[in-house]
């Protein structure tokens, strides 16, 4: 009772064994001072010759490294995209979605495949269509995936192919070659 400690910050009660305040957090106990050294005099410690320590403990051991991506879509806007990468490349980039073509009438063109050597020559019959712009080919793991439009008219084909090969593309004339070398 007349012998109770009582914290110096908020005068509550504390056990001698405590080394802070469980109300205030204060320090019950005095601390030593472990720099004491250094306040004497300043030295920078990379360059105390006892004190030869790496270069590496001052810099972070991992890098941040990654990617965000950030995809925002209203009911009437095209959804815009961003993708964010971080670590030794920090850029900003910014894709505008295509607009999405919503055809009438869905075709699969006609194909004929020619085997030459070491390739295929697959020739697809695509009336209608103008330019390669209207043409999204998507090489996949194991196939192409070839979307044609010419007005109302949609024109798709999923072709196989090996998970090697390379594909080269032409368009003239309404005709659609793909090499593909195996």
């Amino acid at each position: 009772m007349f012998w109770d400690k009582k914290c110096k910050g908020c005068n509550s009660k504390i056990k001698s064994e405590w080394a802070f305040c469980p109300s205030c957090g204060v320090p019950l106990r005095e601390t030593k001072k472990v720099s004491s050294e250094f306040d004497k005099e300043p030295i920078e410690i990379g360059r105390m010759p006892e004190m030869n320590i790496p270069n590496l403990m001052f810099k972070p051991f991992m890098k941040d490294k990654g990617i965000s991506i950030t995809i925002t879509a209203d009911n009437n806007a095209p959804p815009r995209i961003e993708v964010v990468t971080s670590g030794d490349q920090r850029k900003h980039h910014h894709h505008e979605a295509k607009p999405v073509r919503l055809p009438k009438i869905t075709e699969e063109p006609e194909m004929k495949v020619e085997q030459e050597q070491n390739k295929d020559v697959i020739t697809l019959n695509l009336p209608d269509v103008k330019s390669l712009n209207d043409i999204d080919i998507k090489q996949l793991d194991q196939s192409i995936e070839i979307k044609a439009f010419a007005g109302d008219k949609a024109y798709f084909k999923l072709i196989p192919i090996p998970s090697n090969a390379t594909v080269n593309n032409q368009f003239k004339d309404g005709v659609l070659k793909i090499e593909i070398q195996k």
